[in-house]
C-alpha cells in the first residue's frame, strides 16, 4: 500500500556520500537545490564523519541520517589500512542502508523515500535502492573531466601504464601523462583507491536511473557530450 504523503513533499531523496569532504560538500549544495524546487532530501553518511561535523552553526535545517562503515569510532583511521577499511564498508554499508531506508519507509512514514541520490564511489547503493523498488543516481562528484578519465581507463581505451605520448580523450584538450589524475599517472602508489574510482563506480552505473556530475554544463559541455555511459560500461 502506497504511503500518504504531506502534500508539500513532492518527493523524498535519499543523498548517500562517501565519508570525505570532498564529496560530502557537492552532494550537500546538489541537496539544496533540490529542496529549492520543493524535494525533501535527507543526508546521509556514516557515523563517524557525523560525529566530526559542525550542524550547530549552519543557517539550514537539514535532515540528518546515518549508517554504518564497520568503524562507527574512528572511520578510517581506525582501519588497518584503506582496503581493510573499504573491504568492511563494502559488507556493513548496504545492510546498514537497507535497515535505514526500512526505518524511514515504515507504516507510519508521511513522506516515504522515493529516491537514492548516491556518492559513485559507494554503487551498492545501487542494489538497495533496486531492492526497495527506488529510482537511484549515481552522483559523480569529482569533474567530468576527471571522470572521463577514469572511464576511458575503466573502458580500456586509455591504456596503463602511461607512456609520455600525448593523450588525445574525446573533449578534453591534449593531455601529458602527469596532467591526469594521480590515481592513474601512478596507480602503483594507490593500490587500493585504482580499483575504487576506476573499475568499481562504473561497474554498474549504467543500470542507475540517472548519472549525475559534479560540473556546469558550459564549462565542460564537450566532455559530458562524448562519455556515453550506455550498457557497454
Amino acid at each position: 500500500m502506497e504511503n500518504a504523503k504531506k502534500p508539500s513533499c513532492k518527493a523524498h531523496c535519499l543523498i548517500l556520500s562517501y565519508p570525505a569532504q570532498g564529496h560530502i560538500n557537492p552532494l550537500l549544495q546538489f541537496s539544496k537545490r533540490l529542496e529549492q524546487r520543493g524535494i525533501k532530501f535527507t543526508l546521509v553518511t556514516t557515523r563517524f564523519i557525523v560525529k566530526t561535523l559542525h550542524t550547530a552553526s549552519s543557517s539550514t535545517s537539514i535532515a540528518l541520517e546515518t549508517i554504518s562503515d564497520g568503524y562507527d569510532d574512528g572511520g578510517i583511521n581506525q582501519a588497518e589500512s584503506i582496503s581493510a577499511y573499504l573491504e568492511r564498508f563494502w559488507e556493513v554499508g548496504p545492510q546498514t542502508l537497507s535497515e535505514l531506508v526500512e526505518k524511514m519507509n515504515g507504516l507510519d512514514s508521511i513522506c516515504p523515500i522515493d529516491c537514492i541520490v548516491y556518492d559513485s564511489f559507494l554503487p551498492w547503493a545501487l542494489h538497495v535502492a533496486k531492492k526497495f523498488g527506488l529510482f537511484a543516481a549515481s552522483f559523480l562528484t569529482q569533474s567530468c573531466a576527471v571522470d572521463s578519465i577514469y572511464y576511458h581507463v575503466h573502458r580500456g581505451l586509455l591504456k596503463l601504464p602511461l607512456n609520455d605520448d600525448e593523450i588525445l580523450l574525446p573533449g578534453l584538450p591534449p593531455l601529458k601523462p602527469h596532467d591526469t589524475p594521480s590515481f592513474v599517472y601512478d596507480m602503483e602508489s594507490y593500490p587500493a583507491i585504482f580499483p575504487m574510482v576506476v573499475t568499481s563506480q562504473f561497474g554498474n552505473i549504467h543500470e542507475a536511473n540517472w548519472v549525475l556530475c559534479n560540473t556546469f554544463y558550459e564549462l565542460e559541455k564537450e566532455g559530458l557530450e562524448c562519455v556515453p555511459l550506455d550498457s557497454n560500461s
